[in-house]
């Protein structure tokens, strides 16, 4: 992010919601270097796959699941029944299906981002979860499901032939598998490429199918805090996942500032270091989630943030993740980093004794009074240098109320 964000209805998104990317990346006017540059010190290790249906309807079916996909994923953008069928109508007729684009983790599972539309309806039909319905062509399969029985014994009338359903099972299908050690980044900018003729998918929605888990799931259960969004004043949107990445964002930097966010993937486990690259970072604080190693946090995060919102309300008050409006202009939308900083200093003092706790709205306006602090809030906000000066300038502060 380059500058402050011009204004836009408040309602509608927060400051800061370019480093989403996706549908975004085309809005943002100039970045950082370290975002434009070629990736010189990047692996990129993407390998051309076959497969027919069935045999990734056996990877998606082992326990634990070798194929995954995630229903969250792209929960607002669901196929309906006849999009459903005229697929399974264009297999029988021989249409060849559009190339599927795969993550391969360091264990060897397949995370499906582009291409799990397809993918899910063509093993609900092998389930028979739906007949077809609505064909314009081959209209004598109306009404048929997979085969005469499933598997829990269930029998239906109408079904297609074994060729039908050996043509299915049989559907070749090509995989662009991204491989490790191929870094987020550089995944992120691949999908944007291919996914440009359709909707973009943002990068949260990627680290969402990307790294499905514990890290998923403490995300899914905080956005729905009514303390969350009563401190955001209902104005974070879930379209797009854009709520769960400004908790995501604020977890990793409180984490890191704590010096508990650990390399998990990395030899000896190292703090991990921020050096402006979000996109790696913010997959390492996932993979940091995901781990055994930050189960504990998972387990006790929920309560300190709920309490922490809650604190937000009752002793700052409503707006305070608004920076001040610019003259007499509308009311700015939520800030990105007023939240990450604002939430890192209510969940730190989270203990703090009431008769202490009253100085620290007065003591946060008097540091949003400073331009070098709203600069750092402001403008190219995920630099190292905006970073590490807004979270050191905070520090202080609580130092200070902590002293008092």
């Amino acid at each position: 992010m380059s500058g402050e964000r011009q204004q836009v209805d408040p309602e509608d998104t927060f400051e800061g919601e370019e480093s989403l990317g996706g549908e975004f990346r085309d809005d943002l006017t100039s970045s950082e270097p370290n975002d434009s540059s070629i990736y010189p010190d990047a692996t990129v290790n993407i390998a051309p796959e076959s497969a027919s249906v069935y045999q990734l309807k056996r990877k998606h079916d082992k326990i634990p699941s070798l194929l995954k996909l995630d229903p969250d994923f792209q929960r607002h953008i669901l196929w309906s029944p006849k999009q459903k069928s005229e697929l399974i109508e264009s297999i029988l007729m021989g249409i060849p299906l559009p190339l599927i684009y795969v993550k391969e983790d360091d264990k060897g599972v397949y995370i499906i981002v582009d291409g799990r539309q397809r993918l899910t309806t063509l093993f609900e039909f092998m389930n028979h979860k739906f007949p077809l319905q609505n064909l314009v062509v081959l209209t004598t399969l109306n009404g048929a499901y997979f085969s005469n029985t499933s598997k829990d014994g269930t029998t239906f009338d109408t079904s297609l032939a074994q060729s039908h359903q050996s043509k299915i099972e049989d559907c070749p299908l090509t995989l662009h598998v991204i491989k490790p050690p191929t870094q987020d980044r550089v995944t992120f900018d691949l999908f944007d490429r291919v996914n440009r003729g359709g909707t973009r998918l943002n990068n949260q929605e990627m680290r969402n199918a990307i790294y499905q888990g514990a890290a998923t799931k403490l995300l899914n259960t905080l956005v729905t805090f009514d303390s969350f969004k009563e401190a955001t004043e209902h104005s974070v949107k879930p379209k797009r996942m854009k709520d769960t990445y400004l908790i995501l964002r604020m977890i990793g930097f409180y984490l890191w500032r704590k010096g508990k966010l650990l390399s998990v993937n990395e030899k000896g486990c190292p703090l991990v270091e921020y050096r402006s690259d979000l996109q790696d970072f913010l997959g390492k604080t996932m993979v940091f989630l995901n781990d055994q190693r930050g189960s504990s946090f998972c387990e006790e995060f929920p309560t300190m943030f709920d309490r922490a919102m809650k604190s937000c309300v009752t002793i700052l008050g409503s707006g305070c993740f608004r920076l001040p409006k610019k003259g007499d202009g509308p009311r700015r939308a939520i800030s990105m980093a007023l939240f990450e900083i604002v939430s890192y200093l209510m969940i730190t003092l989270i203990d703090l004794p009431q008769s202490q706790a009253v100085s620290i709205k007065d003591k946060l306006t008097k540091l949003l009074s400073k331009k070098e602090f709203v600069d750092s809030i402001a403008y190219i906000v995920d630099s190292n240098k905006s970073v590490n000066k807004r979270f050191k300038d905070i520090e202080i502060m609580i130092k200070e109320i902590r002293n008092a």
